[in-house]
């Protein structure tokens, strides 16, 4: 028998987000029972809201690498619980621990400030702005790096 899923409760007229135990997070709008959308957690990495035809609506659009996965047309103020739910859930995009990358070779003896020291925190800083790393991540290597 599959798991039923967790139910958030977004507030009255708000609808209510479905977490199920695959990593996939569905939204279900107020006085409805079919899903508006179902995507895996992991794979959002943003929002854009546009205004739409209604005057107090508004369409979400739940982003990932580049590309729209869902869309919905919700009542104005439903669109900021959706995404505070889901940049708070732990499996979204930015909130997914990463290992740091191993360093290959013998390590580099330099002293602060030289060109080598220099290229290494450029490395990490393109890695955090990537998403490879995160901030605290960062700072413990870039921390490591000016300690040598």
């Amino acid at each position: 028998m599959a798991a039923l899923p967790i139910k958030h409760n977004l507030g009255f007229g708000n609808g209510k987000i479905l977490e199920f135990p695959d990593g996939t997070a569905a939204y279900v709008k107020s006085m409805e029972f079919t899903q508006a959308f179902r995507v895996h957690i992991s794979d959002v990495t943003g929002f854009s809201v546009t205004k739409e035809g209604k005057m107090l609506e508004r369409r979400l659009h739940i982003l990932g690498n580049g590309s729209t996965l869902a869309f919905v047309d919700v009542a104005h103020g439903t669109s900021e619980l959706i995404e505070n739910w889901f940049r708070a859930h732990k499996l979204f995009h930015g909130n997914v621990v990463r290992s740091a990358p191993t360093p290959t070779g013998p390590p580099a003896t330099a002293s602060p400030g030289s060109p080598l020291i220099a290229d290494e925190l450029r490395k990490l800083a393109e890695l955090r702005n990537e998403g490879i790393l995160s901030d605290a991540e960062f700072q413990s290597q870039k921390a490591k790096l000016l300690a040598r």
